[in-house]
């Protein structure tokens, strides 16, 4: 089969399902090609990918990639604080991201943000003095409630320096690394002392809000979540108070 026969069927078989598995791409194309061999169907199954056709939902279910991927707008703020470290920390991995980058998913809009610089192989201390020696205003490590409620609240564009938990999804943008929407999805449900603008109903309108909008792998998702010990936990938040369909989060 010729390659844009593939997508146009492929688009036209499955663009009112909201999801389907390997097995119904399996049945699909033996529609066509019954005795397609494992493969030349691991083949197609590699294009349809690579050319964005379908998205990895799940471990094994796909969706058609209607939905783009989270690609967030950087600022100098964030930019500037990234190429400082990076610079003199060039084997360090570190990456930073902006509370600000939730608003357009929030019913309530805060009027303050937090640019958190998260930084790997126990150098996240050392990071933070350095950034304290360059004159990083408004910069706080590892703070806790106390130091939250009372500083970190009241700023307009914090700095707080934290440790990076090991294998945790990071995406580049314009040359700066950035958390994956998976990895802070998981962050400001489990870390809800210093999100904690992001609690209580808020928290399901922006899962709500990322999932009808951007594409999400759960799978991604779940990994990291077990690796902090709260897969679980979030498995039945995303049940009880997410309209996201339970075969996705159960995958």
């Amino acid at each position: 089969m010729k390659s844009d026969f593939i997508t146009g069927k492929v688009i036209d078989y499955f663009k009112d399902k909201p999801f389907f598995t390997r097995l119904d791409l399996l049945n699909f194309f033996q529609k066509y090609e019954p005795d397609i061999k494992k493969t030349t169907f691991e083949g197609r199954l590699y294009q349809l990918k690579a050319k964005r056709i379908i998205s990895p939902i799940g471990r094994k279910r796909f969706s058609l990639s209607y939905k783009p991927r989270f690609l967030p707008v950087l600022e100098n703020r964030q930019k500037d604080v990234f190429s400082r470290v990076e610079k003199q920390f060039p084997d360090v991995r570190c990456c930073i991201w902006s509370t600000k980058w939730m608003n357009d998913f929030m019913l309530h809009q805060p009027g303050r943000f937090i640019n958190v610089l998260e930084v790997g192989d126990e150098a996240a201390e050392i990071v933070f003095h350095f950034l304290q020696d360059n004159n990083i205003r408004n910069l706080y490590f590892q703070p806790g409630t106390k130091e939250i409620e009372k500083y970190i609240l009241e700023n307009y564009d914090s700095v707080v320096v934290k440790s990076l938990v090991t294998k945790s999804p990071l995406e580049t943008v314009t040359n700066v690394k950035v958390p994956a929407i998976e990895k802070i999805l998981v962050d400001i449900f489990i870390d809800n002392d210093l999100y904690i603008v992001f609690q209580g109903s808020e928290l399901s309108f922006i899962f709500n809000s990322v999932y009808n909008k951007y594409e999400i792998n759960f799978t991604k998702l779940f990994h990291y979540a077990k690796r902090r010990g709260k897969a679980g936990e979030l498995s039945s938040f995303l049940k009880s108070n997410t309209d996201i369909p339970n075969i996705i989060i159960n995958d």
